[in-house]
């Protein structure tokens, strides 16, 4: 969080179904602050302009979906208006439906996650990618299975019994991906 104090207050990105769900999800644990809401303003057919976006500059984290499969709305991240986040604002992002098709933003990202049944794997595992400065800030009311340095601390790095061999396929079929021309040839 680079000096980043919680006011447990989340930016989120209204585009579709799955960032309608994680706007229900977030409202359990924090404020939302809707930035935009491409859902009730323009039927999902086209982003609200940047320029009417409202990013709560003292806002805990910034979360979006890059690409909403039901709805039909995808980020380019070449043009995502990533000026207007602060520097230092977590970004955190849903890539179920895009990861391994294109290049991923690495250095805008604090957390990436995916469900990799749609892309990566078979259904049963969830992919995290977590940046190191994301680690021991879990507030007392975190529940377990997101405090991530816990998982991280645990023998072995599993602070639950994982399904292994959802786990297994989906690294058998990134190898094969990677083995094959990897992303470029995705892409």
């Amino acid at each position: 969080m680079i000096g980043r104090k919680p006011k447990r207050t989340a930016n989120l990105l209204i585009t579709g179904l799955w960032s309608c769900q994680h706007y229900d999800e977030n409202k359990k644990h924090c404020e939302v602050n809707v930035v935009a809401n491409n859902v009730s303003d323009n039927d999902c057919t086209r982003m609200v302009p940047h320029s009417e976006w409202k990013v709560d500059p003292e806002g805990s984290f910034f979360c979006y979906c890059s690409n909403e499969t039901v709805n039909g709305f995808e980020f380019d991240d070449k043009t995502f208006p990533w000026h207007l986040i602060p520097a230092d604002m977590p970004i955190v992002c849903d890539m179920s439906s895009n990861i391994g098709t294109k290049p991923v933003p690495w250095d805008k990202l604090a957390m990436v996650y995916m469900g990799a049944q749609k892309n990566l794997g078979c259904a049963g595992t969830t992919v995290m990618v977590i940046r190191e400065d994301m680690f021991g800030h879990a507030e007392p009311d975190c529940p377990i299975l997101c405090d991530w340095t816990l998982h991280e601390n645990s023998p072995d790095t599993y602070y639950n019994t994982p399904a292994i061999f959802p786990m297994y396929v989906t690294g058998l079929n990134v190898k094969l991906m990677n083995d094959n021309g990897g992303l470029e040839r995705y892409e």
